[in-house]
């Protein structure tokens, strides 16, 4: 596969400064030649770059390219970004990381209640507590769905490529740490209800460690994107 890589890369490279050199810089919009739109022998740069986005595609379905081919699973087939795919990639983005801010403040404060439940003497409202953690994770989860729409509209050779494939891995683990404590929460709940102090404890504790993963993984989040809490 890296030899087959290397020569396309040559195969194009070569094809485009070719072009470029005789017709100038390259435009995927415009024709290289004239500018008349009725001759069909004339080659175009969408016709180049579909020309090697088909060939790439066709040569990782082949036996033996399943690595490349699981680092591209998700990303546009586009080979190179266009400005609809950039539009696309900041409406999911921005959605995305709306939900995942909710979702991530959610379980936050939810953490800081659920220590406060054996002074609680409400029921529904210990039970509240452990909906604002379902409450959060759904909305991680939601946020993980536009997360992936917005790797559908970008390219894996893209910096908005490169972050949103760092990203995505981090906020699923997020969402499974939000899940976690959704459990630990209920199972605080059942052990005040049974006058368990010692098994109360254990699940704060335990909660406590997820929401500390969650908080260090949000913090590389941060260090990708400035858009993240």
């Amino acid at each position: 596969m890296n030899l087959f890589v290397i020569k396309y890369a040559i195969l194009i490279g070569a094809i485009l400064t070719s072009t470029a050199l005789v017709a100038g810089p390259l435009n995927p919009q415009e024709m290289f030649s004239s500018d008349s739109t009725t001759n069909s022998s004339q080659i175009t740069a969408d016709a180049i770059y579909q020309f090697g986005s088909d060939t790439l595609y066709k040569e990782i379905d082949r036996p033996g390219n399943e690595y490349m081919k699981a680092n591209l699973q998700g990303y546009s087939k586009e080979l190179v970004p266009t400005e609809q795919l950039a539009q696309d990639f900041a409406t999911n983005w921005a959605g995305a990381v709306s939900l995942y801010t909710t979702g991530y403040q959610e379980c936050t404060d939810a953490f800081i209640q659920m220590a406060g439940i054996l002074q609680m003497d409400n029921p529904d409202e210990k039970k509240a507590v452990c909906d604002r953690f379902r409450q959060g994770k759904e909305d991680l989860r939601s946020s993980e769905q536009y997360f992936q729409a917005a790797k559908a509209s970008s390219t894996a050779g893209s910096s908005s490529g490169f972050t949103i494939g760092m990203v995505i891995p981090r906020v699923d683990a997020i969402s499974s740490g939000a899940e976690d404590e959704e459990m630990d929460c209920m199972k605080a709940v059942l052990a005040d209800r049974n006058g368990d102090e010692e098994g109360f404890r254990q699940d704060l504790t335990d909660a406590k460690q997820s929401l500390a993963d969650m908080k260090r993984l949000n913090a590389e989040l941060k260090v990708l994107s400035d858009d993240f809490p």
